[in-house]
């Protein structure tokens, strides 16, 4: 009997070579995967980088106008290098009013009157940091000749003189308690020292008849970097106090951030 036998090898090995060819695919699609996420990956992290250098520059920018101004004593604008720009605003504050931030039990606040113009009196504004707590005043006038001191609280108690209510508003701020006008003397007095009693409070302090001098000097330095098609900004400000004490805000970030240059 004879056997015939068939053989399919032309068919076999295209099938092999397809698997084969599909397995080349996939591989190629993930190394294809690999290399675009590397690549998008060092691209991230190099404007990281960037960004990073472009923020200290900025910064060193601002501070290099504050310093100038500083030093100086004026309000000022200029450039490092090519874009690399900074301006700074100088301004006095506290001659037509005075407001605070929140001032603990104990701790004590100074308006400084060497310089005022026409001032005849003071009043002073109060509210409590707390809805229900109730902060005392106590008043000095420091004087050469003599220190006078006031007590005022919410409500009369203890040898206190009780505040008037409602205090009033002004700069924006209500305030639950007002004093009386409490005089004072040019070229008498040099200062006046608010001590705050019991709880905290904020504070609101107005001149009558003129104005006091400066309380303090601000200087608000704005730098602009331009790299590419970006442009980053940074701004800090410095307060400098004329009565020798520290303020509640020395040295304040006022905004970083960057935007696009169309």
């Amino acid at each position: 009997m004879k056997r015939q036998y068939f053989h399919h090898s032309g068919q076999a090995h295209s099938v092999h070579s397809g698997q084969v060819a599909l397995v080349m695919v996939l591989i190629m699609t993930v190394i294809s995967a690999v290399a675009v996420s590397v690549a998008s990956r060092s691209t991230v992290e190099t404007r990281i980088q960037e960004m990073d250098v472009e923020n200290k520059e900025a910064v060193l920018t601002a501070q290099a106008g504050l310093e100038e101004a500083i030093a100086r004593d004026v309000a000022v604008s200029g450039s490092l290098e090519s874009g690399k720009d900074y301006n700074v605003v100088r301004g006095d504050v506290g001659s037509s009013s005075i407001t605070t931030e929140k001032i603990n039990p104990g701790e004590t606040f100074e308006v400084y009157l060497s310089g005022a113009s026409g001032v005849t009196g003071v009043k002073f504004y109060w509210k409590p940091v707390v809805v229900g707590e109730k902060p005392s005043l106590f008043i000095t006038d420091v004087r050469g000749t003599g220190n006078i001191d006031y007590a005022y609280d919410t409500d009369g108690s203890g040898g206190f003189t009780a505040g008037i209510t409602p205090g009033g508003s002004f700069s924006g701020v209500s305030y639950n308690f007002v004093t009386p006008t409490v005089p004072v003397s040019l070229g008498n007095s040099a200062k006046l020292r608010i001590t705050v009693l019991g709880d905290s409070a904020f504070l609101g302090i107005r001149p009558i008849g003129g104005s006091f001098p400066a309380q303090s000097t601000n200087f608000k330095s704005t730098s602009t970097l331009v790299s590419g098609d970006t442009s980053v900004k940074y701004g800090i400000e410095y307060i400098e106090s004329k009565t020798n004490q520290l303020p509640s805000v020395f040295d304040y970030v006022l905004f970083s951030g960057g935007t696009i240059v169309q």
